[in-house]
């Protein structure tokens, strides 16, 4: 379908020419009433902590505006901020500050939400003093701005799943449903492992402890548990076969997340760290 897989410099500047086509369209109107001249601005934080995200995002709003705006950082992606905390310096022609400023200040606080979130799991991971497990992002996230999302989960010291479905193969339950159930699959194992392209293992999307205990017997051996009660998980966990890989999925949130990973599962995928934007707020003020 398509020719190439983006990579993330060139999703950056997708990101930022759509963002400021939306927004800019045919031209700012407010040139005609704000004279233009040199001024200098600051964006502060306005949210009491977060882990700042978006930087490269940011600044390629102003580069393709004009490429005589200066951006000095204060803090840098990755680094936790409070509020009051002065973020950046622009200096440059007002005109041009004026007309990046909201989508730039956008793109902060969307990837920002994500990396503070996903740090909020990392905690309670880090807290439960469990070696033996990570926390992995889905593809539920926000249209156009998938690999964005997943650089801020990193940020936020999460793990990256599949980046999208040509990344790997996890059959889930409506591909079973089409397939006619998880025997019909086994069948093509061997077909699906003999072509050469297909080196990352297949998982299998199982949810009832029937399908799960069906799955080891046909020797499936990367199995997600979806919907799985905290009890249905450690019990799995406990009588799974060696070298099954188990991720639990579904329902997954910071109240319960301590249970999840108590039960011994290897990983936990958590569509709340990108579908779920909580409000991480940036203004921007011309200083001088």
């Amino acid at each position: 379908m398509f020719r190439k897989i983006e990579k993330l410099s060139e999703a950056i500047d997708r990101n930022v020419k759509d963002a400021l086509f939306e927004d800019i369209g045919f031209g700012d109107r407010a040139e005609a009433i704000i004279p233009a001249k040199n001024v200098s601005a600051e964006v502060r934080c306005n949210t009491s902590q977060a882990v700042l995200s978006g930087q490269f995002w940011f600044d390629k709003c102003f580069q393709f505006i004009d490429k005589s705006v200066s951006i000095e950082w204060l803090k840098k992606d990755g680094s936790q901020v409070l509020k009051g905390d002065k973020i950046c310096r622009i200096t440059g022609q007002s005109v041009s500050i004026l007309a990046g400023e909201r989508s730039a200040l956008n793109f902060l606080q969307v990837l920002s939400s994500t990396s503070t979130r996903t740090r909020e799991y990392m905690n309670v991971l880090k807290n439960s003093g469990v070696q033996n497990c990570v926390i992995v992002d889905t593809r539920k996230t926000l249209p156009g701005l998938r690999l964005a999302q997943k650089y801020a989960v990193r940020l936020g010291g999460g793990m990256n799943q599949r980046f999208g479905l040509w990344d790997s193969l996890l059959v889930k339950e409506n591909h079973l449903i089409t397939l006619g159930g998880i025997k019909k699959l086994a069948n093509l194992i061997k077909v699906i492992d003999s072509k050469e392209e297909d080196k990352k293992p297949l998982q299998i999307e199982v949810e009832t402890m029937e399908e799960y205990n069906l799955a080891m017997s046909l020797g499936f051996k990367h199995i997600l548990l979806d919907n799985f009660s905290i009890n249905e998980l450690a019990k799995a966990v406990e009588n799974r076969i060696t070298g099954v890989t188990l991720e639990a999925s579904g329902g997954v949130n910071l109240n319960n997340l301590l249970g999840y990973i108590q039960t011994g599962v290897d990983r936990i995928s958590v569509g709340d760290l990108t579908k779920n934007i909580y409000s991480v707020d940036f203004s921007l003020r011309i200083v001088e």
